[in-house]
């Protein structure tokens, strides 16, 4: 049995995902904004699988200190965690700036989850072998890092921040996989897949339906996560990208070591971490 904390299980990839693990007898811990809809699933995976061993924390990605509170929480009262999965994520149609006055889509895709990761290193160093998942999308490979962005863009589009945030996850992702090796903790990156899940909750009804058409069930996107969870031993990588359950090349961007230096360095700085870890 390991203990697994997945974020954003209230919906999509996520609750399929802690629906599967559960049937597998491990420890879940979700960790989610909405209380009422955590305790709707966490009594639903109850009695579809018998599995009892299912907490519950309060997650908003959109505050820093959410983040901090909802780490802290954990470490009181667990020694260890085996697999931190990062699959909470959102797109946000309109421009949104969040209490600690970043752009939405890059605080929570990039931000959030780089702190609670980091904040949890405690944790899983006293699990190692333990491994990091970061859910990100292929539309990183289209991202462009406008530094300018980061705290609001001059005049905002959804797509070129969704694929922002992503890239910048991607590179951050690289560069935690480099600094934690020697601490025996595996940090790996996936593409779903293009998923319907509460990502669309946003925009409009007939948007949605459109959007639809071209995307895949949680059921199927799920996959991917449930087969980079289960890889252990020599079969578990670092620094690798998953797309469709397999290793794939992430776009050339990620390769560019100084790009990835200078957003991992002002990632830190936003989120009051020490670059050096």
């Amino acid at each position: 049995m390991k203990t697994i904390l997945i974020t954003g299980t209230t919906n999509g990839i996520g609750r399929v995902t802690a629906l599967n693990l559960a049937r597998q007898g491990h420890k879940i811990v979700m960790a989610n904004r909405n209380r009422q809809k955590s305790e709707l699933l966490a009594k639903e995976i109850i009695q579809e699988t018998g599995n009892t061993k299912i907490i519950l924390l309060d997650l908003d990605l959109s505050s820093l200190s959410s983040v901090r509170r909802c780490a802290r929480e954990f470490k009181a009262t667990h020694n260890k965690l085996d697999i931190l999965l990062n699959n909470a994520g959102m797109n946000a149609p309109e421009e949104v700036i969040t209490e600690d006055g970043y752009e939405s889509q890059f605080a929570i895709n990039n931000l959030a989850q780089l702190l609670l990761t980091v904040e949890l290193i405690p944790a899983l160093e006293a699990a190692a072998p333990a491994h990091v998942i970061f859910v990100t999308s292929m539309m990183h490979k289209f991202g462009k890092l406008d530094f300018d962005s980061f705290k609001g863009w001059k005049k905002y589009n959804a797509n070129a921040s969704y694929a922002q945030s992503k890239l910048a996850m991607q590179l951050n992702a690289m560069e935690l996989a480099e600094r934690l090796r020697e601490r025996n903790i595996a940090v790996n990156t996936l593409h779903p897949g293009a998923v319907s899940t509460g990502i669309l909750d946003g925009y409009s009804p007939l948007q949605q339906f459109i959007l639809r058409l071209f995307f895949t069930t949680p059921e199927k996107g799920a996959r991917t996560s449930m087969h980079v969870v289960a890889l252990e031993g020599s079969d578990r990588p670092t620094g690798t990208y998953f797309s469709g359950s397999k290793p794939a090349k992430p776009g050339k961007q990620i390769a560019n070591q100084a790009l990835r230096k200078k957003i991992w360095n002002l990632s830190c700085e936003y989120c009051g971490l020490t670059p050096a870890l």
